[in-house]
């Protein structure tokens, strides 16, 4: 093995054979073992077009920058240095590029194989460009980190990102790939943004911390799901144009684009994608607003998730409707949670005629899953005749129904009709249904000598029950609706 320890040795191996400040440039030179830079301290270093029959390994250095350009060997190291600017590009086919445990002001790679990069402190940004093959970073910590562009798959197929244990003081940024997949575990940002990114199989991200955002913006995945978990945006997500490979289309509900945050709190969450997608929400919390999702995207809310608000963009809900109108269009499935996500978000604007209508519709459907007799109860006594107590117009529309059939079941039966009266009599077919309204609304307009036994009175009991609990209820909806 060469072993280097001063630049002049460096120099010597060279055609350069001298130092001028400092600095050292190797340019199509060739190794014929190892080169081992040792404790080397220097201004610039510059290897351009080496070849070397081994590794090339950079260890206890200090160089205020170092550049690696276009050399040919086995594996190339930079470990425990102290590099200012540290420039990697064109690596040889098969040569593998770690860099450990070192501090350094700025990393660039371009177009280089497999990479590691371990327990690096980088004051600026890392920049990798045309990647070549798998990229794994763990316990590092870096100002920013740009992965840009990868060069064509080819025999070795398309490469992976993995990250692990990644602080950034500012951003994240993954832009312009085609990979075979992201991994990302343990990593704390400002801003994460996936733009034009690519990916063979599902998106896995958990134990993410951003300070101010996510941002995805045409993102392509398969048909299986991708998956944010156990992680904490203090800011917005901001989902666009979410795709799915043309390898996994299909029908139905199968070929949207799938993205879930699982045990996940978002500050705001928004989607808008022209291809059709679906943003889930299992066990997650969004504190401040749920976008209105536009385009072909829609949320899917599990019973554990919540939202603080959602924003409605002037909808306006008339009637029931056009309520579930509305949620069919924003929600893969009108689940109580979904309802009362836009009924909280419409309390909060003080639209409560819409409020009213929303809770109706959330306790039918609540109803709708119980057992038969309570369905019956549930869908049939509380919400159709009593309307919840919000609707007046069910106790309304039942106590009219009541009245009339009682004053024609009276005509016919002849309880007010005297001999020789027939049934198309008008003015007896009037005091029938007179009867029947003082029967339903306990107004005493004095009851015919003949019907006062027993079985009337236990009747008109009946119906005074039913007519009171009727109107005490609408008088009660009307009152409230007219308070608030």
């Amino acid at each position: 093995m060469g072993v280097i320890r001063t630049l002049e040795d460096l120099a010597r191996i060279g055609r350069q054979r001298t130092v001028s400040d400092r600095s050292v440039h190797l340019r199509q030179d060739e190794v014929t073992t190892d080169l081992l830079l040792d404790t080397v301290s220097a201004d610039r270093v510059s290897l351009d077009r080496l070849s070397i029959d081994g590794a090339l390994t950079v260890r206890s250095c200090h160089i205020d920058e170092l550049i690696i350009d276009h050399v040919e060997a086995d594996a190339l190291m930079v470990v425990n240095s102290r590099i200012g600017r540290l420039t990697i590009r064109n690596a040889s086919m098969g040569c593998e590029v770690t860099v450990i445990d070192s501090a350094l002001d700025f990393l660039a790679l371009h177009s280089c194989g497999t990479t590691r990069l371990e327990r690096l402190r980088v004051e600026e940004l890392v920049q990798v460009n045309a990647l070549r093959g798998t990229l794994h970073i763990s316990n590092t910590r870096v100002s920013s980190l740009t992965v840009r562009s990868q060069a064509a798959g080819g025999r070795l197929g398309r490469p992976r990102v993995n990250v692990r244990g990644l602080k950034a003081r500012e951003d994240i940024t993954f832009d312009d790939l085609w990979l075979s997949a992201i991994g990302l575990e343990d990593v704390e940002t400002c801003e994460l943004s996936l733009q034009r990114v690519r990916l063979d199989e599902p998106l896995r991200a958990s134990d993410l911390r951003c300070s101010e955002a996510v941002r995805v913006n045409g993102l392509v995945v398969p048909a299986e799901e991708s998956t944010i978990t156990n992680s904490t945006v203090r800011g917005a997500v901001e989902v666009r144009n979410l795709g799915l490979c043309e390898s996994s289309g299909g029908a139905g509900a199968a070929s949207a684009a799938r993205l879930a945050l699982h045990n996940t709190s978002v500050m705001s969450l928004t989607s808008a994608s022209v291809a059709s997608s679906v943003i889930s929400l299992h066990g997650s919390s969004v504190t401040g607003t749920l976008g209105l999702p536009s385009g072909s995207s829609r949320y899917s809310l599990d019973s554990s998730s919540s939202v603080g608000d959602m924003e409605l963009a002037g909808q306006v809900f008339r009637n029931g409707a056009q309520a579930l109108s509305f949620l069919e269009r924003s929600f893969t499935e009108v689940t109580s949670v979904a309802l009362e996500s836009v009924r909280s978000a419409l309390a909060k604007r003080n639209r409560n005629r819409e409020v009213d209508e929303l809770y109706y519709l959330a306790r039918q459907r609540e109803a709708a899953g119980l057992s038969p007799l309570r369905r019956a109860i549930g869908r049939g006594l509380l919400g159709g005749v009593l309307g919840w107590g919000v609707r007046a117009r069910n106790p309304a529309r039942v106590l009219g129904v009541g009245v009339v059939l009682t004053g024609v079941v009276l005509h016919l039966a002849g309880a007010v009709r005297d001999p020789g009266r027939g049934l198309t009599d008008v003015t007896v077919a009037g005091k029938s249904f007179v009867l029947a309204m003082a029967l339903w609304l306990n107004v005493g307009t004095g009851t015919p000598s003949e019907l006062k036994t027993a079985e009337w009175t236990a009747l008109a009991v009946s119906f005074t029950a039913a007519g009171m609990l009727l109107t005490t209820l609408i008088v009660g909806i009307v009152i409230r609706k007219l308070v608030r």
